[in-house]
């Protein structure tokens, strides 16, 4: 069929997903398209949409998804274009969505753009950074999670990420898994566990802290354990390893939706091996354990919302006070 909306959604959607071409090549297998037909690109939108024209040449748009949703079952673009719904997906309303603060013409002004401003200092990304460097990856002898070094050569995570010092025992702090500006490997730095120099856990509130066996701190610093506020329409950041994968950042999409004294629950996109990544404010604030997802309830009602939640840092710091 010719090319239509569906497709030019569905392009965009692929391409922020599987931004380099090697990264294709799985979906590409999966959904039994033949790679010698397709003139893969080096730019991500351009190479999505030579693998589309032959999926669409070949009656297989739908295996494509499917090989997608694969990786990112939860992904609701996805599961919209799996629904043939993904067209419908829309830009801001001009009348109701935004706020131009001016009674004069819109073309003729340069504005904020909506109600909350997107503008950030450059240091914004300097910052960001810095806090990627204590971030790691938890290798589990079941899959992968997420965590962060603290002061004192802490390792902070969930519960069901480690929940005991058997498991603390036996897992893997691999620091650095992540990308070069080139799209390399970068060399991990793995570091083991000592729950016997300190480990506390709350299944509760599902975090643990537990001992680094080394100085982690001297090489890859530490992300501070201090209380910050948080309120709903705010803008979370998580700096995670989703999947197991490298390092990545979740930047947008990312409103707070619910904040109680508990937890913090919010649009920012994560995988299954996310748990226990550090979720910072839009001033690189530690506010919350990133700890859950998907069709959870909204604590005091009967509510079932789609959303990824985090505990509020606030538990983890009076836990490790606790360790003496």
């Amino acid at each position: 069929m010719a090319w239509n909306e569906e497709l030019t959604r569905l392009n965009e959607v692929l391409a922020g997903l599987y931004f380099m071409t090697r990264d294709s090549l799985r979906v590409v297998d999966n959904a039994g398209l033949p790679k010698a037909h397709i003139a893969f690109q080096d730019k991500a939108i351009d190479n999505w949409h030579q693998i589309l024209l032959e999926a669409d040449r070949r009656g297989k748009v739908a295996d494509v998804i499917d090989a997608a949703l694969q990786d990112y079952p939860d992904d609701p673009f996805l599961l919209q274009a799996k629904e043939g719904r993904l067209a419908t997906v829309r830009g801001p309303d001009l009348d109701q969505d935004l706020d131009w603060q001016s009674d004069e013409p819109a073309a003729s002004l340069e504005k904020i753009m909506g109600r909350q401003s997107t503008l950030l200092p450059i240091s914004f990304l300097t910052r960001g950074m810095e806090r990627a460097r204590s971030v790691a990856r938890i290798r589990l002898e079941k899959g992968f999670g997420s965590g962060f070094v603290t002061q004192n050569n802490l390792l902070v995570t969930n519960h069901h990420v480690i929940a005991d010092v058997t498991a603390a025992r036996s897992a893997v702090v691999q620091m650095n898994v992540q990308k070069s500006p080139e799209g390399l490997d970068l060399q991990p730095v793995e570091f083991r566990l000592d729950p016997d120099a300190g480990f506390a856990t709350s299944k509760a509130d599902d975090w643990t802290v537990c001992r680094v066996d080394g100085d982690a701190n001297a090489d890859w610093g530490w992300i501070a354990l201090e209380a910050a506020p948080i309120e709903v329409n705010g803008r979370v950041i998580i700096i995670q390893h989703p999947a197991g994968g490298p390092k990545q950042i979740a930047f947008y999409h990312n409103l707070v939706t619910y904040v109680d004294e508990r937890v913090v629950q919010y649009l920012t996109d994560t995988l299954p091996g996310s748990s226990g990544s550090p979720v910072f404010d839009d001033q690189w604030r530690l506010v919350a354990l990133h700890h859950s997802g998907g069709h959870i309830r909204e604590p005091g009602t009967k509510k079932i919302v789609f959303r990824n939640e985090g505990i509020r840092i606030e538990k983890v710091i009076a836990g490790v006070a606790g360790m003496g």
